[in-house]
């Protein structure tokens, strides 16, 4: 390759070379950063970020005699724009490190709302400054992005050493272009679904949270709540989680309080009087039954006219809910007949309740 041959030229002319001539450009900077941090380890052990962010320029302007890039096209706009470093308006360099012995670190916002918009390629540079020498690593920025985790924001784990199988957008079944271009509210709830969906095939008690969905900055009780707040979110809950009909309904149970806590910054202390207090079912209507139901099952008659009025006219929030919490096949023009489905379903698997005909007792009721 001609050094003459700029890199916006072989853009122009090869998309793929010049992605190419990138990916030896990082590892031309990778090998250079790590021959000085041998010859002056204290240098580097002592970098702030902002400082290696300076050290990573220089470095990137000193390799680019031997690339297609110009020193001109090497600029640092660190705090401003994603990624740290920019090399021609197309490539990118983000800069991170960590002061222990190992090669994990918390990344960037899986926003990047102030990505540089033009940029299409962006490797790691990664510092591991707490080694005897410090170390470097380069890796396209997609490769190092183990999980996701929370601050003030969603944000990427970063771990140099792992697979791209081993990666969060290999699990999520995503590439990370057709990711990071999603709108933020749908990456988010991408996101959530990923995490919901995953916790119900490991059966884990766990649900994604994080402070830039809009909720109540306090914590309440909800037992302390408006009567008609409570009824609001029992008819939520008896709606959105079935698996509380389930004969061994701890897991369900586990489930409504982590939704009551991250939909509405709610607390109960008392889940199984939440859905439905102990005791039996001994009649409907003033009709004695032959074999008293479970009290779960008066519940459900006592609210079936309001979750029915709830399902054939959902707001946003149900709407919201249902889409992340229901995993079984509905249809979206008729709620009710599909949470019918479900109960029933669960009904029917449950020893304690597998002879009581709810469907036809709430077109009863």
């Amino acid at each position: 390759m001609e050094r003459e041959e700029n890199i916006i030229a072989i853009r122009n002319r090869d998309m793929q070379e010049a992605n190419k001539a990138f990916a030896e450009f990082m590892s031309k900077t990778e090998t250079c950063i790590n021959e000085r941090a041998r010859k002056d380890p204290k240098l580097y052990k002592g970098c702030s970020p902002s400082d290696l962010e300076i050290i990573t320029e220089k470095v990137l302007i000193d390799v680019c005699p031997s690339t297609p890039f110009l020193p001109t096209d090497i600029k640092l706009v660190a705090g401003h724009t994603f990624p740290d470093i920019l090399a021609t308006d197309y490539y990118g360099v983000e800069v991170k490190s960590t002061k222990a012995n190992k090669w994990v670190s918390t990344g960037s916002s899986i926003v990047e709302s102030t990505r540089a918009e033009q940029v299409e390629k962006i490797y790691m540079l990664f510092g591991k400054l707490g080694g005897n020498p410090p170390e470097f690593r380069c890796k396209p920025y997609q490769e190092c992005l183990s999980n996701i985790a929370v601050t003030h924001a969603p944000r990427y784990l970063i771990n140099m050493d792992m697979s791209l199988e081993d990666g969060i957008l290999t699990k999520m079944e995503i590439d990370y272009d057709d990711f990071r271009k999603m709108p933020e509210p749908e990456k988010i709830s991408f996101v959530r679904k990923y995490f919901i969906q995953k916790a119900k095939i490991e059966k884990c008690a766990e649900m994604p949270w994080w402070m830039n969905e809009s909720t109540n900055i306090n914590l309440s009780i909800y037992g302390d709540q408006p009567t008609k707040c409570k009824e609001d979110k029992r008819r939520r809950a008896m709606i959105l989680f079935p698996t509380v009909y389930d004969k061994d309904s701890s897991f369900g149970y586990k489930q409504v309080a982590l939704w009551l806590c991250n939909r509405y910054s709610l607390i109960c202390h008392n889940m199984r009087d939440f859905v439905s207090a102990g005791g039996q079912l001994k009649s409907i209507n003033g009709k004695l039954l032959d074999v008293p139901y479970p009290a779960i099952v008066g519940k459900l008659i006592k609210y079936n006219k309001k979750i029915k009025e709830m399902l054939d006219n959902p707001d946003e929030d149900l709407i919201s809910d249902i889409n992340e919490y229901w995993d079984f096949e509905y249809d979206e023009n008729d709620y009710y007949g599909s949470w019918l489905n479900i109960l029933e379903l669960h009904f029917k698997q449950n020893t304690m309740l597998k002879d009581v005909p709810i469907r036809q007792l709430l077109k009863d009721c």
